[in-house]
């Protein structure tokens, strides 16, 4: 089969490059936290020893990096993919990139031969590790049945939404949305436990209302409730989603006045909190400014010993 290159073995990339292994690709990793890619290379993956090498040597790469900045330094910088991979070359960014940026880069890699498509996921670490992941593409349709084989080994939904930039943008937008409604969830649990209404019977009664969302019927009772806070995705992350909404609407002279209201929102729980915090903690910024907690110990006890 295909040979594909994978660089960034982060808690998603992980499962993803572990997926296309699993399909039969002859799979090349690289990250620069030589530990992560370990297990991978116990399943067969090649380690690339740099980023150089790793284009040098597939016609397929796909970058699964943290942000659009350190994108363009592994396509564009010393030795990266612009200087190593042959003309025909496809990147596929699964990252969250800021679509302007992403715009700016394939244009720059089109005139060299090399074609740029973004491809972000929604799912996190556990769409990831289950192969389910929705995902966004932004390419001309040609590319994107190009790399629709490869990117059905990562994902269930998957669809083309425009041109290249596209699936960045729908991406954060879907981020952000997400991050309002946590914590519009989060107020109104707050509100309600402040009243004296159980937070089970008021999460069930609003999933069985109008006021449903994928907060009340997944986040709260899987990571809120037993306070588990582990989804895998943390606030740093989904904050530098909502800043990217924000930017969005700024260059594109649209208002987007709640949008504004969540960033300072989740930047003030990312300052007053600990470090690492995943996203569904944004509880407790709002337990701490109201001096509520939504659960007490005794209660969690309880839930916990049934």
């Amino acid at each position: 089969m295909e040979s594909i290159g994978f660089i960034g073995i982060g808690k998603m990339g992980r499962w993803m490059a572990e997926h296309l292994l699993n399909a039969g690709y002859c799979l090349t990793v690289y990250d620069t936290n030589q530990d992560a890619t370990n297990d991978l290379q116990e399943k067969g993956a090649l380690i690339a020893p740099s980023i150089f090498d790793l284009g040098k040597e597939n016609k397929v790469v796909i970058t699964m990096l943290p942000n659009s900045k350190i994108v363009e330094s592994v396509v564009t910088g010393e030795d990266g993919l612009l200087s190593s991979m042959n003309p025909g070359g496809l990147i596929i960014d699964m990252s969250s990139s800021y679509v302007f940026l992403t715009k700016t880069l394939a244009e720059k890699l089109a005139n060299t031969g090399l074609t740029l498509i973004d491809a972000p996921v929604s799912g996190g670490v556990k769409g990831a590790k289950a192969g389910t992941l929705t995902i966004m593409v932004g390419a001309k349709r040609e590319y994107y049945e190009k790399a629709l084989p490869i990117l059905r080994c990562m994902g269930e939904n998957i669809m083309l939404v425009g041109e290249t930039g596209s699936g960045h943008a729908l991406k954060a937008i879907n981020n952000y949305l997400s991050a309002a409604s946590l914590y519009a969830t989060t107020e109104a649990m707050i509100l309600a436990k402040k009243l004296g209404i159980d937070l089970s019977v008021a999460l069930e009664a609003i999933n069985h209302s109008s006021g449903r969302s994928f907060s009340t019927q997944f986040k709260f009772p899987t990571f809120i409730v037993p306070r588990s806070f582990n989804s895998g995705f943390s606030l740093d992350l989904l904050l530098k989603d909502v800043k990217m909404v924000t930017s969005i609407a700024k260059d594109s002279k649209v208002p987007i006045f709640l949008a504004s209201t969540v960033e300072q929102v989740y930047e003030a729980a990312s300052i007053t909190g600990e470090e690492d915090q995943d996203h569904t903690e944004i509880i407790k910024f709002l337990e701490k400014i109201t001096n509520k907690s939504l659960i007490e110990s005794k209660e969690l006890e309880c839930e916990q010993q049934v």
